[in-house]
């Protein structure tokens, strides 16, 4: 396969636009359990793909669509063309045929912008978002709406967050930072542990979101949590092949155990754990302009992170290479293209809101209404 044009996407780092990617060795053989069976009833998403279309000649027709796109002054178009040009190189094989064959359909820049937007807002937003899934636009695909209608269907009780989750992620990392070996400091406390054992703060993180699992129990799943859920199967079927869904985003292969800076980090998508040819081994992904130089101090020097089980935890799964595949192509995605500044600009700018006006409109007239509300809706849109 020929490497992806670098002029299509700023470089995330001096390789990322030179250097084609190539699904691991682990994820190729990644063998699946009881415990990862995919949800029946939603082949409708592996039938966009067709194995006859040349993915090169696919590609190429796709990013030429992309750089005919005309603005027209519409929310966030400035990074439309960096952000699909990013799919494109970065989306695992089946999505970014699925991607490429939307744009290359888009028959007009309305549609295009559709394309764009249900990209940003079904998928990269949600991934980002700290709580409630989005409101979302409505696929330009009527296709789309099949495979929406499909997974709601499928989509069975939302999670809470469990005090189980975090212990057995815990117990299974050895009570340390997976990346910097720090171990929790409850831990060593009780533990009595001598002073030159590194200590710190540890949380369990989710890899897929906890929020995309959850929702009002008294409810059936919302729309922006059903098209979430569509767009994450559509670009990364991997995650749907491991059996991920709603019930069980507190399987502990969808978690790991990191010092509460680097969890901060790993959901802003500043660093990320690309897959190696090595069972359970990952080259870390740093985005070092995004992460302060006392957690870049912090970081084997080597980038290499193993995942291990602690000696009385040889029955606690391991975290899934799907899923952190998932994460690492999507902070690839999120920072070649813009869009991790854009949605961190929205939220603070919301913030700012929220603040400023304490809740309350001025007596005077004075307040920017449509300036609350456009940013009030972008806080729909990541939570």
């Amino acid at each position: 396969m020929a490497p992806p044009r670098g002029k299509r996407v700023r470089s995330a780092s001096p390789s990322a636009s030179t250097t084609p990617c190539r699904k691991s060795a682990r994820l190729e053989a990644q063998p699946s359990s009881s415990t990862r069976q995919p949800s029946a009833g939603l082949s409708i998403m592996s039938t966009d793909t067709d194995t006859s279309e040349s993915w090169e000649a696919l590609r190429e027709e796709a990013a030429e669509r992309v750089d005919s796109y005309e603005p027209q002054n519409r929310p966030d178009e400035a990074i439309l063309k960096a952000s699909l040009h990013a799919f494109l190189q970065w989306l695992p094989e089946k999505g970014r045929s699925a991607v490429a064959r939307d744009i290359k359909h888009a028959t007009s820049d309305n549609t295009l912008y559709d394309v764009f937007h249900n990209l940003f807002t079904c998928l990269a937003a949600p991934m980002k978002a700290r709580s409630q899934q989005p409101s979302v636009t409505d696929s330009p695909h009527g296709k789309r709406q099949e495979q929406l209608e499909a997974v709601a269907s499928k989509l069975d009780q939302p999670s809470t967050r469990t005090e189980d989750f975090r212990k057995l992620c815990l117990k299974r990392d050895g009570y340390r930072c997976v990346v910097t070996g720090q171990m929790d400091v409850e831990h060593w406390i009780e533990s009595n542990c001598p002073a030159d054992i590194p200590k710190g703060l540890v949380e369990a993180a989710h890899i897929i979101p906890f929020s995309y699992g959850s929702w009002d129990k008294a409810s059936a799943p919302p729309h922006g949590t059903s098209s979430a859920w569509t767009f994450l199967y559509r670009c990364f079927p991997d995650v749907l092949e491991a059996g991920m869904k709603p019930e069980n985003i507190n399987n502990l292969w969808n978690g790991m155990t990191l010092r509460n800076a680097l969890h901060v980090e790993f959901g802003r998508f500043s660093l990320a754990f690309k897959p190696t040819e090595k069972e359970n081994v990952y080259q870390l992904r740093v985005f070092e302009k995004r992460i302060s130089d006392f957690e870049l101090m912090h970081l084997p020097s080597s980038r290499e992170v193993q995942f291990k089980k602690a000696e009385d935890a040889q029955d606690l799964e391991l975290p899934s290479a799907a899923f952190l595949d998932c994460h690492w192509r999507l902070s690839e995605i999120l920072n070649a293209s813009g869009m991790a500044e854009v949605i961190e600009k929205h939220l603070r700018d919301w913030d700012d809101i929220k603040g400023s006006t304490g809740g309350s409109l001025r007596e005077d007239g004075g307040t920017d209404i449509g300036h609350i509300l456009q940013v009030g809706l972008w806080e729909r849109v990541v939570g």
